[in-house]
């Protein structure tokens, strides 16, 4: 279903969802009104908890999706973001920030994975080191994902405090739900949460300085701010940027820039010290290293095309990565990216009806000066997508604090409306929220109790989610450790990127490596002459042969 498809539905559905509250309102007895109204003001005696409000908001999201498991398992990775995170984190893991190169290197290269000087991922290292908690804690790389999504409802609870009153500020947490249990920010691998929390640790901690001068906070902003450069150096610095000026415009005090300053330095000496580990400089960034070796494309579109030394088997994306590059120095980028903004609201505020409300209201979001920074912030967003020649929803992650406190702010003013006398707004506000819940759970339950969420579809979809499958079978039904060949000759789709391997590659029970051919392939069976040998060829079909 194509986006407009999927946002005009969600409208009307909302729309008749409400509408038929609005008959039961008008219809219910005073009792049942009465009840409501005790709800709502429970509600209201839990916000004012703004601890206990964010604290539980967090270990929600994280019981609900545990609880999921058993009919909604642990996602599996498709996609070369995936792989490449998943190989930051075993690397991490097994306490190292990289790993040396593999005397038979040629054979390993695969998409965003670095080779040279060292092998490793070509990601900042945040979100591989959360992963890797989950992994040294729970077994599991995917529990650090768990972890991030259920910290991210609570850290985007408690940013939402220090700009709205505390009964706002529950229900602008509320609107976040969605994002940090159904999306792939909790069901893959490919990032966002980790990012939002940096994100919404220095929107939360910049009001309680500056308004409620609460100096401790300092040191809330210093980390959050360490935390989306180390996620997300471009974007995150256009967070931090903005924030420092803003901060620096109010309050120049020591006991507050120090903590800040502290923070950053040992941030910025880390990230060095990684960066040298892996690329062997400390200034230049493992993405760096990897777009010279291997991309032509750039990432911001006034960058000139490049020569790659290397194009990575078994695909040359070039034609259409082109073409990606074209459009966006072209006029269609100005159609396109709204259209981008439109899927990222969808993602954001999982219901597009909260988006009306901005919209209505958006002359008073822009007169307000308890909004102007979120909206500054919000634009800097909108004007950063327009040099990215690639832009996905998880990129303006540092920036969702700022994009709820506007969704929040513009519901405040719409409760203050009345039509008729009547005051439509104050049921509205009631409504939207209980027709998004309902509609919220009634599409969910369908896809988990179909197994079409998200992620299983894409693992459906994709040749490369049959992998583990396919080790598992092979380790069942032959003893020992093997390598696998795979030839890509004839196979189409170029997300079916197959080989990957963990960080101690020679440990793993099956490696899986590129088919260069008969005679380089004999270097490779002589390195490993203790192990067996197979052939995938995934276009004409996922059975081995053997080699």
């Amino acid at each position: 279903m194509n986006l407009p498809s999927i946002v005009i539905r969600q409208l009307l559905y909302s729309a008749v969802l409400i509408g038929i509250l609005g008959a039961f309102a008008n219809a219910a007895p005073s009792h049942w009104r009465n009840l409501w109204q005790r709800f709502v003001g429970g509600l209201s005696t839990l916000a004012r908890r703004k601890t206990l409000s964010w604290v539980g908001l967090g270990m929600l999201v994280l019981a609900l999706r545990a609880a999921l498991l058993p009919v909604w398992p642990i996602p599996q990775p498709t996609i070369f973001d995936e792989f490449s995170y998943l190989l930051q984190a075993d690397t991490f893991a097994h306490g190292r920030l990289t790993n040396p190169a593999h005397p038979r290197w040629q054979f390993f290269e695969s998409t965003f994975i670095l080779q040279q000087p060292t092998y490793a991922s070509r990601f900042p290292p945040a979100q591989g080191l959360v992963m890797a908690l989950g992994q040294v804690i729970f077994g599991h790389a995917w529990f650090g994902v768990w972890l991030s999504a259920g910290l991210l409802a609570a850290a985007l609870c408690w940013a939402l405090q220090g700009w709205l009153p505390p009964g706002w500020a529950l229900l602008g947490a509320f609107i976040g739900l969605n994002l940090s249990l159904f999306t792939y920010w909790m069901n893959s691998y490919w990032g966002g949460a980790v990012t939002a929390i940096g994100g919404a640790l220095v929107t939360g901690a910049l009001v309680r300085i500056t308004r409620a001068k609460q100096w401790k906070y300092a040191w809330h902003l210093g980390i959050g701010a360490v935390i989306v450069v180390l996620a997300r150096p471009f974007e995150g610095l256009l967070l931090v940027i903005p924030t420092l000026i803003a901060l620096g415009m109010t309050n120049r005090t020591a006991r507050v820039w120090l903590p800040i300053v502290f923070t950053g330095v040992v941030g910025a000496s880390w990230l060095a010290y990684d960066n040298y580990r892996v690329t062997g400089h400390p200034l230049r960034l493992p993405y760096q290293q990897y777009y010279e070796q291997y991309e032509r494309v750039p990432p911001l579109f006034f960058m000139p095309i490049s020569s790659a030394q290397r194009i990575l088997r078994p695909f040359d994306p070039e034609a259409t990565e082109r073409e990606t590059y074209r459009t966006a120095r072209s006029w269609r980028l100005l159609v396109n990216r709204p259209l981008d903004w439109l899927t990222l609201l969808r993602y954001y505020y999982g219901n597009l009806i909260w988006v009306v409300p901005v919209m209505a209201f958006a002359p008073l979001l822009l007169r307000s000066r308890r909004t102007r920074l979120a909206l500054i912030l919000a634009s800097v967003a909108g004007v950063a997508s327009l040099v990215e020649v690639w832009w996905y929803p998880h990129y303006a992650a540092p920036f969702l604090a700022a994009l709820f406190i506007l969704a929040a702010q513009s519901l405040r003013y719409l409760r203050q409306w009345k039509y008729g006398g009547r005051e439509v707004g104050r049921f509205l506000v009631d409504a939207i929220p209980v027709a998004v819940l309902l509609l919220m759970i009634a599409s969910q339950a369908e896809a988990i109790a179909t197994h079409r969420t998200a992620d299983q579809i894409q693992a459906k979809e994709t040749q490369i989610a049959q992998k583990q499958s396919i080790e598992q079978q092979l380790l069942k039904e032959h003893r020992g450790q093997h390598v696998i060949f795979v030839s890509y000759a004839g196979l189409p789709n170029t997300h079916d990127e197959w080989i990957y391997n963990p960080a101690n590659i020679d440990d793993a029970p099956v490696i899986w490596a590129l088919d260069l051919g008969r005679t380089e392939n004999e270097r490779l069976r002589r390195y490993y002459a203790e192990r067996s040998f197979w052939l995938l060829r995934p276009a004409e079909s996922l059975n081995l042969s053997t080699y």
